[in-house]
């Protein structure tokens, strides 16, 4: 990549705008990138989160910033920060300081700053706005320890200065993962898959032409979100995508479950699968994969389709198969010379990956291929 020139910021700054357009479309490059843009500020930890004005809908943090971000998610004060609420009122085009939206009698006294941000070394800071050609708005907050006192005009100068890139490379990198999105969900269409691409609160983004045929007799393209007619599988889908950003393990997001059979099109298994990876698409506002796996109604299911239906290692899938097949706990650890023990691990295992809460709902899940769901 040719050096982009920047009137005066110099050779090091040079070097980093290199990066923060490599970023663009290596979504990796993003905590380094916040590494470096918080020491031009003598700051550590650095965030970078997307946000639909009411919820953050992705994210991109340093390595300082992985403990407080899980304290904020886990401690839920989201509802209770008012930098975002000041920041997004004010849309200046620009890095601002503590100073700049709060007065220093508040900084002194909103819970916010004193329960949160100072126990977790990040007191003072600076941060900025950007719009633009995507869904969601972008906001880049990095903060220092309460002991080194206010993030420098001179400093917050500078990051303004790079801001225009910063911007540049995010909406570069949003169009960069909606190709891909759609090149995916297009592939799958090539496979005879319906497939969908939802934002983060499931509205769709992207959706190939075997998906737009269930429209409307099996789902509903609503503004909001995405909806199935069919009752318990919205119940099941709308379940899965109100979990807020952040709050479930990595192991146990996204979700399998049947769709009943409508006129002109047979039952199937749909599968949520969350956008994971360097970046998690946060530019691009897109959160979600949803496909549509058709099943015949009346063949045995394979511990083969079992397993790719809902992710199982191959022994949950013999496990399932032998449960389907009438077996009892006690009569497949004796098959298979396996102890209780561990057949009931493999059925914990099944319950958590299909979102059952009961055995019997496991099995009438499970038994979906083998006829008319209505």
């Amino acid at each position: 990549m040719s050096r982009v020139r920047v009137g005066s910021l110099g050779d090091m700054n040079e070097q980093l705008l290199e990066r923060i357009y490599e970023a663009a479309a290596l979504p990796e490059l993003w905590a380094s990138v916040l590494d470096e843009l918080a020491g031009l500020a003598g700051c550590r930890p650095a965030l970078l989160f997307t946000t639909d004005g009411a919820n953050v809908t992705g994210a991109i943090g340093n390595q300082a910033i992985q403990e407080p971000l899980r304290v904020f998610v886990e401690d839920g004060w989201m509802a209770r920060n008012p930098q975002g609420a000041r920041t997004l009122a004010r849309r200046e085009p620009r890095f601002t300081n503590d100073l700049d939206i709060f007065t220093l009698e508040e900084i002194e006294t909103d819970p916010y700053y004193l329960e949160f941000l100072r126990p977790q070394g990040m007191s003072w800071g600076t941060g900025t706005l950007i719009t633009g050609p995507i869904e969601t708005q972008i906001i880049v907050s990095i903060h220092r320890a309460y002991e080194l006192g206010p993030v420098t005009r001179e400093a917050v100068d500078r990051l303004t200065a790079l801001r225009p890139h910063i911007a540049r490379a995010a909406f570069i990198s949003a169009r960069l993962k909606l190709e891909q999105a759609r090149a995916a969900v297009q592939a799958l269409d090539a496979l005879g898959l319906p497939a969908a691409a939802l934002g983060s609160a499931g509205a769709v983004r992207v959706a190939n032409a075997s998906f737009q045929a269930l429209i409307p007799e099996v789902v509903l393209d609503w503004r909001q979100r995405l909806k199935f007619v069919h009752r318990k599988a919205d119940s099941l889908l709308e379940a899965a995508l109100s979990v807020p950003f952040g709050s479930r393990p990595a192991d146990n997001i996204g979700a399998s479950f049947p769709v009943a059979a409508s006129d002109g099109h047979s039952p199937f298994i749909a599968h949520l699968l969350p956008i994971s990876g360097a970046g998690h698409d946060v530019f691009s506002g897109i959160g979600w994969i949803l496909v549509a796996v058709p099943v015949a109604r009346n063949e045995p299911a394979s511990c083969a389709l079992i397993e790719g239906l809902f992710d199982l290692t191959p022994a949950e899938a013999r496990v399932a198969r032998a449960l389907l097949a009438g077996k009892t706990v006690a009569g497949l650890a004796t098959a298979s010379n396996l102890s209780r023990e561990t057949i009931r691990s493999h059925l914990k295992a099944l319950m958590q990956k299909t979102g059952a809460h009961r055995q019997a709902d496991l099995m009438r899940l499970l038994s979906v291929p083998f006829g008319s769901l209505r």
